[in-house]
């Protein structure tokens, strides 16, 4: 038995994701896109691991302005889709690197010039300091940035489901949130909002220092109550609870 199957999803558009070959233990996709001026191919190798050989190209006639800050702001990365929950990227080491602006740090990207990036993403996620666990079966989201110094957007993404056929490390989403609610403060919480007939609405949750934070909000008139859950990500246990009022311009932002 394989110890992961993999469905990649297609999205079939004019510039949509093509499966182009699949043979034993690895499978290759190639993906293209293009948003305002620059022109996204990328070939995807699912095996063991994730490997990306990506490009970015200037297909503008004009030249780009970016950041060069912290390097080329060409950015990959593979998150839980109902989680704030990252695949690791392999034998990349994080360099810190203070955002500021400096005119000094702005770079040229001329037309037609061509950036390139390779990265290996780990079927792991970060638990608590270095430690890391195995990755939750489910659905993720593959994505692809470029940030502008005028702010245009470039952003593409395309969805990933990922199974894993051993026990999982940390619990799942949905069983984090489940035992979220049969804690006595919050079974209170939404009893007291569901008789004010109050629509509850759960968030994504957040992975991270070795636990689960889930998050639910009760929408009224004047914007929603929400209450926040940390819990440990293996054993359930409930760290701590907090309670905010979101304004509706938040709850838009949520939503």
């Amino acid at each position: 038995m394989k110890k992961f199957v993999l469905i990649l999803i297609l999205i079939l558009s004019a510039c949509g994701t093509n499966q182009q070959s699949a043979s034993g233990d690895l499978e290759t996709f190639t993906y293209d896109f293009e948003q305002n001026g620059l022109a996204l191919k990328a070939t995807i190798k699912i095996g063991k691991d994730i490997k990306v050989d990506a490009s970015i190209t200037n297909t503008s006639r004009e030249t780009i302005i970016y950041n060069g800050r912290c390097g080329i702001p060409f950015g990959i990365s593979v998150k839980k889709e109902d989680a704030n929950s990252y695949l690791v990227m392999d034998n990349v080491q994080e360099e810190s690197c203070e955002d500021i602006f400096d005119p000094n740090d702005l770079r040229e990207m001329k037309p037609n010039e061509t950036f390139e990036k390779e990265i290996t993403f780990k079927r792991k996620v970060s638990l608590m300091n270095e430690r890391i666990v195995n990755a939750l079966s489910g659905m993720y989201e593959m994505s692809f940035s470029f940030q502008t110094h005028d702010n245009e957007r470039f952003f593409s993404s395309l969805p990933l489901e990922l199974m894993n056929d051993k026990e999982p490390e940390i619990m799942t989403v949905d069983q984090a949130k489940e035992m979220a609610k049969e804690n006595k403060e919050v079974m209170k919480w939404f009893d007291e909002h569901e008789k004010e007939n109050m629509s509850i609405e759960s968030e994504d949750a957040i992975l991270s220092e070795g636990m689960w934070t889930v998050a639910f909000h009760a929408i009224h008139k004047d914007g929603a109550d929400r209450i926040i859950i940390n819990m440990n990500a293996k054993s359930g246990n409930i760290k701590a609870i907090h309670y905010e009022k979101l304004g509706k311009d938040v709850l838009e932002f949520l939503e």
